[in-house]
């Protein structure tokens, strides 16, 4: 579960972080400047936010699909209750 909230909810809400961590900082800056102009947050480039998220997920999981994981040439073999333990699935090498 947790690697599914890393791998596809963490960069799809990073633009949305980030975007708000800026409008913070640059609503800061410009009281402190004395403008009359902040940057409001309901203006905010929500469409550009949603598909940097889509990108960077996608991204993401191509990196995952691409560079993670066993070698094909590998043969799974799943868990096992023996002598009523468990013992964990592995990879074996084909011969």
């Amino acid at each position: 579960m947790l690697q599914k909230v890393i791998q596809i909810g963490l960069p799809l809400i990073l633009p949305f972080v980030l975007y708000g961590l800026w409008l913070k900082w640059a609503r800061y800056k410009a009281i402190r400047d004395g403008h009359d102009i902040i940057p409001p947050w309901n203006q905010g480039p929500w469409l550009l936010l949603f598909a940097a998220g889509v990108a960077l997920t996608g991204v993401l999981l191509v990196y995952t699909a691409v560079f993670t994981g066993s070698s094909p040439d590998t043969i799974y073999h799943p868990p096992q209750m023996v002598d009523g333990v468990i013992q964990p699935g592995y990879f074996e090498p084909k011969e």
